[in-house]
């Protein structure tokens, strides 16, 4: 039985620190697409559970969520949107299990109670979904979105 904790303990260890490594190169990739200096990009939280994470961002008057997912090592930005990423039913319409849509859900509203009201609000501002290309530029991916000037 001791065998068996210390291995689970181990276990959650190491899915702990491929979450941080995950959330770390998330953050880099983000900065490496947005980052700009005449508009520096803000990363107020990552959430990474399993192969995908949701990034809460800001740059100037802008903000949103980013929805990013994990090939091997490698991150991608698959989407940016406003509050729907924050939805369960919305993660599992882009394919994340039940059980990560809703861990990731709890855990990004877990996060940004720390955060003040006016800096979530920001991230509510970004209308629509719009898929990310390699580039950064965005294509919207439902007709009332309005893209990033």
């Amino acid at each position: 039985m001791r065998l068996f904790l210390l291995g689970m303990i181990s276990a959650a260890a190491c899915l702990s620190a491929r979450a941080d490594e995950g959330s770390e190169a998330a953050r880099r990739l983000l900065f490496e697409t947005f980052d700009k200096p005449e508009t520096r990009l803000l990363v107020d939280a990552i959430v990474v559970e399993g192969d995908v994470a949701i990034a809460d961002w800001r740059q100037g008057e802008l903000g949103g969520r980013a929805f990013l997912t994990r090939k091997g090592d490698a991150w991608s930005i698959a989407l940016c949107a406003g509050d729907a990423l924050k939805d369960s039913a919305t993660l599992e319409k882009l394919g994340v299990s039940r059980a990560n849509a809703e861990a990731l859900s709890k855990r990004l509203a877990a996060v940004e109670t720390r955060l003040s009201r006016d800096v979530v609000e920001r991230f509510s501002r970004f209308d629509g979904m719009a898929a990310v290309e390699a580039d950064g530029s965005h294509s919207p991916l439902d007709p009332h979105h309005k893209p990033i000037p």
